[in-house]
């Protein structure tokens, strides 16, 4: 792998047509820019429903909300597979998925072939998100595959990245080029609560880069002005982002930028070329999953096994059953 790219963008917000045509517009420009793999922002699709932190629990709007989220099982998923298989590039897509009744914050890794080779949920939703999006299923753990040339690609959304143990176990499996989606979030110097703030997502975007060893695709969103009040956040303080949100970025494994930063509301789709030895040489000092650990002393135990939604016991007129996501 040689080119990577990161897209800071606004989505089509609550609009899944819209949302899947500049979905397809923005992998199109990237591999026409030679980049191998693209890595989108949470919830990408139909954008980030960021009046759950501004505003009272709203039916009417989540309802339009959820209309407009993206199923995997659905004409509008397979039209972005087949809009990966003609750029010829790698996917890693952050979207609202709708599930029957739920909802999910989920990413796909699409092959360059159209394949979708891994679908999985975030684990935990963060906050507010809880309630509107589900958790996910244990095999949602499952968040690397082999790329092109064998590199092997991971993704994980958001505040996932805060939680150690999921961090450890993402870089037990070898990921060497990472995808962070994250939704838009203003700097605290602009008034943006300092936990949510750009400020603490770049943190800890650098922090996996350097603690893992990897190269880190870190995608943004951005919200223009005139769509706050779409958005339900306007007037609400420090949710209506008035500087854009975007903090889109790409990390070397030794915690350094190795992309120009970007004013915080402008479109863009940003491009790095990774020397995958680079991260031989930040391995030498430190492995936390290899030399630099001490499984003797700490380890972590991985329960990666679904539970089913319903399940029979034996001599029933069925032994088992598993409700589960197809892709």
């Amino acid at each position: 792998m040689a080119r990577v790219a990161a897209i800071q963008a606004e989505p089509a917000w609550w609009d899944l047509k819209a949302g899947v045509t500049k979905t397809i517009s923005l992998i199109k420009e990237a591999a026409s820019n030679g980049a191998e793999l693209v890595g989108f922002p949470e919830s990408f699709i139909p954008g980030y429903p960021m009046a759950i932190w501004a505003r009272p629990f709203d039916p009417a709007f989540l309802v339009k909300f959820q209309k407009n989220c993206l199923s995997v099982q659905s004409e509008e998923f397979k039209e972005i597979l087949a809009a990966a298989k003609e750029a010829g590039i790698w996917v890693v897509l952050g979207f609202c998925e709708v599930d029957g009744g739920s909802m999910y914050a989920s990413q796909a890794i699409i092959s360059s072939e159209g394949e979708p080779v891994l679908h999985r949920r975030k684990l935990k939703a963060t906050g507010q998100e809880r309630t509107i999006w589900g958790d996910a299923p244990a095999d949602s753990l499952q968040s690397a595959v082999k790329g092109p040339g064998g590199v092997t690609i991971g993704s994980l959304c958001c505040w996932e990245h805060l939680q150690p143990l999921l961090r450890f176990h993402h870089y037990s499996l070898g990921v060497q080029v990472h995808v962070a989606s994250w939704p838009y979030c203003d700097s605290a110097a602009d008034g943006a609560p300092p936990a949510f703030s750009s400020d603490a997502q770049i943190v800890q975007a650098k922090f996996a880069a350097l603690e893992g060893q990897m190269f880190v695709i870190s995608s943004t969103q951005i919200l223009s002005r005139e769509n706050a009040e779409l958005c339900g956040v306007k007037g609400a303080g420090p949710w209506e982002m008035p500087m854009g949100g975007g903090f889109a970025a790409i990390y070397a494994p030794d915690g350094t930028q190795i992309t120009p930063t970007i004013p915080p509301d402008k479109e863009a789709i940003l491009y790095a070329d990774i020397d995958l030895d680079a991260i031989r040489g930040a391995k030498l000092v430190a492995d936390p999953v290899g030399h630099y650990s001490r499984p003797d002393l700490l380890s972590l135990n991985v329960n990666s096994r679904p539970n089913p939604l319903v399940s029979y016991e034996p001599g029933g007129t069925r032994d088992h059953a598993l409700l589960g996501r197809i892709v």
